[in-house]
């Protein structure tokens, strides 16, 4: 089973959430294993940003039987779960039980590529709950600092100056609007 991923970052992914809202829906993020928690972060910040009322767990599954646990007491809307200790067997757990993790909200597995490979491969009823809400992380702050030096190489090129020139000129207010 494949499943086609979109790179998305974690302000396109909390509108998406919310556009969830009401029903059960279930998102996979996949992210750089060192991040899932700085992501996870980002995205309930994100979240909290555009619906203050909304009820956000974040949770780290470092095993299947205590996220099944621990699940059976959350009342929030929406649950990020940080996932990426998964094994194969949890997963594999996980796809046996899944009518535990069957609930009202959207709940969102923050994993790696690798451990969504492992996912997709041993738990294909969970996989088939994901259908097409698997994204991966993109790091807004490379896309801006792109967008940022194509912008400077266009005034450069329309203004004939150098980039500094071009800075210094848009920091003073000198460049026409």
């Amino acid at each position: 089973m494949n499943a086609l991923v979109t790179s998305i970052g974690t302000g396109d992914l909390a509108l998406r959430i919310l556009a969830s809202y009401g029903t059960a829906a279930y998102f996979a993020y996949l992210v750089q294993p060192v991040a899932a928690r700085e992501v996870s972060e980002d995205l309930g910040a994100e979240l909290r940003a555009l619906d203050e009322r909304l009820g956000i767990k974040v949770i780290t599954a470092a095993r299947a039987s205590r996220l099944l646990d621990d699940l059976k007491s959350i009342t929030e809307e929406v649950v990020l779960i940080e996932a990426t200790e998964c094994t194969e067997e949890d997963w594999k757990q996980l796809d046996r039980q899944r009518s535990t993790l069957g609930r009202g909200g959207v709940m969102v597995f923050i994993t790696t590529s690798s451990g969504f490979d492992v996912l997709m491969r041993v738990a294909p009823n969970l996989a088939s709950w994901l259908g097409a809400y698997v994204f991966s992380h993109e790091d807004e702050t490379a896309r801006l600092a792109g967008h940022r030096r194509q912008r400077l190489a266009s005034l450069q090129k329309w203004s004939g100056r150098s980039d500094a020139e071009v800075i210094g000129a848009a920091e003073g207010g000198r460049l026409p609007r």
